[in-house]
């Protein structure tokens, strides 16, 4: 869709996802306004609906990584801070003067988070919202890294310098296990579930995730994911955005080493690169000289077959699983552990202003779309955003097994492809995904 053409989309298959023009970042807050008009909601408070004076409330955005290489400046990385702006406004507007607000990520642990705060933005959005700022009909704006560690990663070529600690979330972490409800437990005790480059012995213990208690104790989420092709799960937005509640990523079981035939779905079976590397690549990361590790990148990259790593394939049959166990989790789970009396708000407004195509989440092309997709359900509005894509959602694990049971925990979605407006897509799919999404692919 050409930015601008000024067509929304209701789709009947999935009432709770709107897909809205927005033509560029300077114009965020007269689209969402349109959005909300459209949507029926009071203009002056039009989150008033689902915030009320006296609650907590996170936002949550997608701030992954620092820009590096190609993707300095090209607004397709992380979410736009003029759309976290407009979020907090129409929040603060909501509280009137009586709650919390925070704006709350766990990035990955090579964001280098002070060129992160000067490239997103973020440093401008602390000095016009955060302490000091409060006043009788405003709240201050609390802004929090929620990682327990940051690592100094050469971003050419992903060498591992240094791990350091960090404080993370102020109010802590509940370690929140999901027992039998996890979607993990099918695999049994003994599955060797891994992480690219964090400590593999953390992810041992699948249905137990550390989870900041700033975003457990929330009444409402607001999430703002990015829209984006996914390396693990083809696609990322509403539901991948979860992975940000946590303090330490190397809980999070994303693949089972090795190839299928060996229990796995690390890399395919007969990839005798991948299965190569794989060992390669624990053993000289964080060990051996830069030089070394660079050279044996270079090699890898060389090679006629493609170099499939770290679950990175249309074969992953892990990560969708642990996501669907952190949606639960978000809509479902409160500080300690326990169940919630009733489901959290969780409301989505995903920025397709400028998506991102081919090699996602770390260096995708910019997609120019000019849409905004709205929606309370984060199943449908992922199921909405993969379809406009040009993608088969039943052909994506994360999405497909929105059907199941297990998922009505935090969906409604029951299986309809919703119809959305031509011209978007199609997005060209990451590497071990490509011809195995596309809503177009020839069986």
């Amino acid at each position: 869709m050409a930015a601008g053409m000024g067509l929304s989309v209701i789709s009947a298959a999935a009432p709770h996802a709107v897909i809205w023009p927005a033509p560029d970042y300077g114009k965020v807050e007269a689209s969402v306004r349109d959005l909300f008009r459209f949507l029926g909601l009071d203009a002056a408070n039009p989150l008033g609906r689902w915030i009320r004076p006296g609650m907590t409330v996170v936002v949550k955005p997608n701030w992954v990584k620092h820009e590096f290489g190609p993707t300095v400046g090209r607004n397709v990385l992380f979410t736009h801070a003029s759309l976290v702006r407009v979020l907090l406004d129409a929040t603060l507007a909501a509280l009137a003067g009586h709650g919390r607000v925070f704006v709350a990520d766990a990035p990955l642990q090579g964001c280098d988070f002070a060129r992160f705060r000067r490239q997103s933005g973020l440093a401008e959005m602390e000095k016009d919202y955060g302490v000091g700022q409060a006043s009788a009909c405003r709240l201050p704006v609390a802004f929090l890294d929620l990682r327990r560690q940051w690592a100094e990663i050469d971003d050419a070529s992903s060498y591992m310098r240094w791990v350091h600690p960090l404080a993370g979330d102020p109010q802590g972490y509940s370690m929140v296990d999901l027992g039998a409800r996890s979607r993990l437990v099918c695999f049994g005790v003994n599955a060797r579930f891994g992480v690219t480059d964090y400590d593999a012995r953390q992810s041992q213990s699948p249905r137990c995730y550390p989870v900041g208690n700033t975003v457990l104790s929330a009444d409402v989420i607001l999430n703002v994911p990015k829209l984006k092709t996914h390396m693990k799960t083809g696609m990322t937005g509403a539901l991948k955005n979860f992975v940000g509640i946590t303090g330490a990523k190397d809980f999070l079981p994303h693949f089972r080493a090795g190839s299928p035939s060996a229990g796995g779905d690390e890399y395919p079976d007969r990839n005798w690169l991948s299965h190569a590397a794989s060992p390669v690549r624990k053993l000289l990361q964080t060990r051996a000289p830069l030089w070394l590790w660079k050279l044996a990148r270079a090699g890898a990259q060389a090679a006629s077959s493609p170099l499939i790593h770290g679950g990175g394939w249309h074969g992953n049959d892990t990560l969708w699983r642990t996501i669907h166990d952190l949606v639960d989790i978000a809509r479902n789970y409160d500080v300690g552990g326990a169940l919630r009396p009733r489901p959290r708000t969780i409301l989505t407004l995903v920025d397709a202003i400028v998506a991102g195509e081919d090699c996602g989440p770390l260096k995708p092309r910019p997609k120019p779309c000019g849409l905004l997709i709205w929606g309370e359900d984060p199943g449908m509005v992922d199921v909405t955003c993969a379809t406009l894509m040009g993608f088969d959602w039943r052909r994506i694990p994360l999405l497909s097994h929105l059907c199941d049971a297990e998922a009505r925990a935090f969906t409604a979605f029951r299986g309809e492809t919703p119809t959305v407006p031509a011209g978007a897509g199609p997005f060209a799919a990451p590497v071990g995904w490509a011809g195995e999404i596309e809503a177009a692919r020839r069986e």
